[in-house]
């Protein structure tokens, strides 16, 4: 079962409608330069994985992860926000205009699926699900405890 906090609610929520803004040449200020480009300059590949591009955002006191395939195409930008779990429409794979809960995407894939860490920090990370091909299915975000080690 999904729990959420209206604290982490709120947070999704305005992050996700900061970023209908994108469009919009009157609300510049809540851009986050790079966010959602294929190489955001002046961003380092922080990734964990030698299948993927990673790439942190912060704004705000929220931060976001963006996962990049090879080619550069941007398959997921995750909000790392406590209690909240979604994926932001910008990407390459988005379906809708509204964050998406994790576990509500489907994809086509070969299966046996692997599963690998892209991105780590002292709070969350980050696990990519991909196919037998290599095929990026979706993407996770595991809180840590503490100590450092997965809850």
């Amino acid at each position: 079962m999904f729990k959420i906090s209206i604290y982490s609610a709120t947070l999704v929520l305005l992050s996700a409608v900061s970023f209908g803004a994108i469009g919009s040449t009157s609300d510049q200020q809540s851009l986050i330069q790079g966010m959602g480009e294929r190489l955001p300059a002046g961003k380092a590949n922080v990734s964990l994985s030698p299948r993927y591009k990673v790439y942190v955002f912060e704004k705000n006191g929220l931060k976001f992860v963006q996962i990049n395939a090879l080619n550069n195409d941007v398959l997921a930008v995750l909000p790392l926000v406590p209690g909240a779990t979604s994926h932001l429409p910008i990407a390459t794979n988005a379906k809708s205009a509204l964050a998406q809960s994790d576990g509500l995407m489907t994809a086509q894939a070969s299966c046996p699926c692997s599963s690998q860490v892209v991105y780590s920090d002292a709070n969350y990370n980050i696990v990519v699900i991909y196919g037998s091909n290599g095929e990026y299915i979706t993407s996770y975000q595991v809180p840590r405890s503490p100590q450092g080690q997965p809850r």
